[in-house]
């Protein structure tokens, strides 16, 4: 991915290039004028209306449009509805388009959308993949016309062009019931009910044979760590429990933490929040916070000399308070180094029913209570509580999970015959991350692995 803002504005800069001049290319190959449709009297105000949207380009603009250019000179909306709405007169296309002016402007117009989204400025597929596939829709209906000599067996070429629209918008969105409902109130005709279904159907079932959909492989492009309905094949396959899909390097604060070390873990690390531990009980976990309410409080100075005097448990800072305040960014809080030597009490603040998992919970129950309950970290404790890891939404990825997998079993082979230690310690990522011997040849490790497998309960 290019991430230089320099090379991006540049890509920007020679696309619209290329754009502006293929599409003022197109009329001026196209080359030839129509006659405007005189015989309008039975024709609806909404397809006069249209006539007048024609664009004249290279043509007496008081009787002749070109074709391409009313297509591709007007707004997308217009030359959508100039494609569902305009009807035709048998083999004689002189009131619509005709066949070779919607496959030149089609294929280039497909082509530059494909081309132009993605690039850094804000655009989409949603209207192009209509027009495109109104095109394409309008065009195939014209085919079938020829070969039927125009006895009117099949229907007309708009009916065509709004099944294309949503064959290809259905292809690249993969959705079926809300672009039914969305074609549907464009129309508001429900005699396509059954048209849009099955199109849209088919459409989305022809397209997952070869790929996903559009948003989904820009989900994967981000590295978006977004979790699919159903748990990943590799978990129902293999017995993966909690404890060696989490991560084991997690930052904890105590419930009476010095101003500095708060400080510091919210300088060198970007998380969301941080297990508070009880290090008297042998790191129990007392529970959550967040990291916006540390910021608020580092920023009222909520700090005190002496925190377990029982004058002083009450909270510095007002829930309400927390609440209204935007928290600013680690770089605007200024702390002395007086104030550093300062306490901060977080267990009026802490979340202690946070949201737990025993680390040999399955990794399927992991997987639901993750995703059912919408959660961005799970703590991950042991028959005592204490607090052994953590899990985010990276950690259930099947990427992660396959890795997971992969380490357990490497290290599982020398000492095939070791018993679970009962206290809870599992072969964890962060443990085997930097041991470059065992990830030097994928390949040969997975293929261990696999032989190694045979139905055995890790």
């Amino acid at each position: 991915m290019n991430h230089s803002k320099g090379k991006r504005c540049l890509e920007v800069i020679i696309i619209a290039a290329i754009v502006t001049t293929v599409s003022f290319a197109m009329p001026a190959v196209w080359g030839r004028c129509t006659q405007l449709p005189n015989d309008m009297q039975d024709w609806s105000n909404q397809e006069k209306a249209l006539v007048a949207e024609l664009v004249p380009y290279r043509c007496d603009p008081d009787n002749e449009y070109n074709e391409v250019a009313s297509l591709i000179f007007v707004d997308a909306d217009v030359a959508i509805r100039q494609l569902f709405h305009f009807r035709e007169a048998g083999e004689d296309e002189a009131s619509a388009f005709s066949s070779a002016a919607l496959f030149l402007f089609f294929v280039p117009y497909i082509a530059m959308a494909t081309v132009v989204y993605g690039i850094a400025i804000p655009s989409g597929l949603f209207v192009p993949s209509l027009l495109s596939g109104a095109a394409f829709g309008r065009l195939f209906g014209h085919v079938l016309h020829r070969l039927d000599h125009a006895n009117g067996t099949f229907a007309d070429s708009g009916t065509y062009a709004l099944i294309g629209a949503a064959a290809v918008l259905g292809g690249m969105a993969r959705m079926t019931i809300s672009l039914t409902v969305i074609l549907l109130e464009a129309t508001g005709d429900m005699q396509y009910v059954l048209p849009l279904m099955l199109t849209l159907m088919a459409a989305r079932f022809v397209g997952n044979v070869f790929n996903e959909g559009l948003y989904d492989i820009h989900i994967h492009l981000k590295r978006v760590p977004f979790l699919e309905q159903s748990v990943p094949e590799i978990a129902e396959h293999h017995e993966i429990v909690a404890g060696q899909a989490m991560s084991s390097d997690v930052k904890c604060l105590r419930p009476v933490e010095q101003v500095g070390v708060v400080f510091d873990v919210l300088q060198s690390y970007k998380h969301n929040s941080f297990p508070i531990v009880n290090v008297r009980t042998n790191g129990t976990l007392f529970g959550t916070v967040g990291r916006d309410l540390l910021l608020t409080l580092l920023e009222r100075k909520a700090f005190k000399n002496n925190p377990n005097s029982k004058s002083n448990q009450s909270p510095l800072v007002s829930y309400d308070t927390i609440e209204k305040d935007t928290p600013p960014a680690i770089g605007d809080i200024e702390i002395t180094s007086s104030e550093r030597k300062l306490e901060i009490d977080l267990r009026p603040y802490a979340n202690t029913a946070a949201y737990t998992i025993n680390e040999t919970a399955s990794i399927n129950r992991t997987y639901r209570l993750f995703r059912t309950l919408g959660l961005r970290h799970l703590c991950v404790c042991n028959h005592g509580n204490q607090l052994v890891g953590i899990i985010t939404r990276k950690d259930l990825l099947p990427e992660s999970l396959k890795e997971s997998l992969l380490l357990t079993k490497l290290q599982q082979t020398p000492s095939s015959d070791e018993s679970d230690d009962e206290s809870g310690i599992f072969p964890h990522k962060s443990e085997v991350a930097d041991d470059k011997n065992l990830l030097t040849d994928r390949e040969r490790a997975l293929e261990l692995a696999e032989r190694n497998n045979n139905g055995a309960v890790l």
